[in-house]
């Protein structure tokens, strides 16, 4: 882990080299009134074809059907989402740069993978449009039956888990979940997100976590089964999940799930702020995007969330991947 932070710490500083941001767009960035006056970028901070990466063009698309310059949509990835957050604070705080954010962002600020840079004090938020939610689920041949059993086990025994990024959402989440229910969790890392579902389908490991999209079709071919579901309340709008006890239901109050939204450069004009959440508010309504968010089965529980709630989630799941970061020695 200190040789990942080492190596997010010198990216960072590269990119920093580039230069910083310029003045609010009031100030050198011409008449706010006027916004937009050319196209806008939207950072995407994934490689292409993604979720987040499907996502963020889709609603960029939407989004600009009501504007009148385009937004372009532009990838910058690399660990774990920091350098596209990098890139996007090097840009003007005039409203031109929108960025995609994730849980990883919150993530770099609780692990403390930069000085110079601080996702919440650097940022502000717009909205966050979508939530996702986390199901466990256990290969299609396990030895346990269930959640209960699991745990049982795992309170004396390691339970391990395969993943690709040690200290990313997936690892951080099992282990809050581990210190709610008492079991061991063990890291196995593996290269890719491929090699991940090989382990799980052939028996390798214990467990497996992932979105509920990502993971749906798995379980309806029975190659593995779904244990618990990270959320308040049961989903009944989808038959194999209709049978499943939420984590809430069973008394342990972890409910930490992925999200995406965005945000522009503090500093950035209000009335420009205003502007493009209106716009981001009347994308997410239209029946386009209601459509994409079924298919992607991000419409379970609600997506749309407004700045000031934004921010007192990034507050609150802050607060407890900071725990959990100090409790399994990532800090």
């Amino acid at each position: 882990m200190k040789r990942i932070a080492l190596l997010v710490v010198g990216i960072i500083t590269a990119l920093a080299m580039v230069g910083c941001g310029g003045q609010p767009g009031g100030k050198d960035g011409g008449d706010t009134a006027a916004y937009p006056k050319k196209p806008i970028e939207m950072i995407i901070p994934f490689g292409e074809g993604g979720a987040s990466d499907t996502f963020a063009r889709k609603f960029a698309d939407i989004m600009a059907k009501d504007m009148p310059q385009p937004i372009q949509a532009i990838n910058k990835k690399g660990s774990s989402g920091l350098v596209g957050m990098v890139y996007a604070a090097q840009k003007k705080n005039d409203g031109y740069t929108i960025l995609e954010v994730t849980p990883s962002m919150v993530i770099a600020d609780a692990l403390e993978v930069s000085e110079s840079i601080k996702f919440m004090k650097d940022f502000e938020p717009l909205a966050r449009i979508q939530s996702d939610i986390y199901v466990l689920c256990l290969p299609g041949d396990s030895r346990f039956s269930s959640f209960q059993e699991l745990v049982e086990y795992g309170q004396n025994n390691p339970v391990t888990f395969a993943g690709v990024s040690p200290g990313g959402l997936d690892d951080l989440t099992l282990n809050a979940l581990a210190d709610a229910t008492g079991v061991d969790i063990k890291f196995i890392p593996y290269k890719s997100g491929s090699e991940v579902k090989a382990a799980v389908l052939g028996g390798e490991v214990d467990i497996y976590l992932d979105k509920i999209v990502s993971a749906v079709n798995y379980i309806k071919d029975g190659k593995v089964k779904p244990v618990v579901v990270l959320n308040e309340e049961r989903i009944d709008k989808i038959d194999v999940f209709k049978s499943v006890p939420t984590t809430v239901e069973l008394g342990y109050d972890v409910t930490i799930g992925s999200w995406r939204g965005f945000v522009v450069k503090n500093g950035t004009p209000q009335e420009i702020k205003d502007y493009l959440i209106d716009k981001m508010e009347k994308a997410y309504a239209t029946q386009e995007y209601q459509d994409f968010a079924a298919l992607n089965l991000v419409d379970i529980r609600p997506g749309y969330l407004d700045a000031e709630g934004f921010y007192k989630q990034w507050e609150s799941e802050y607060e407890k991947f900071d725990a959990v970061a100090k409790k399994v020695g990532l800090k």
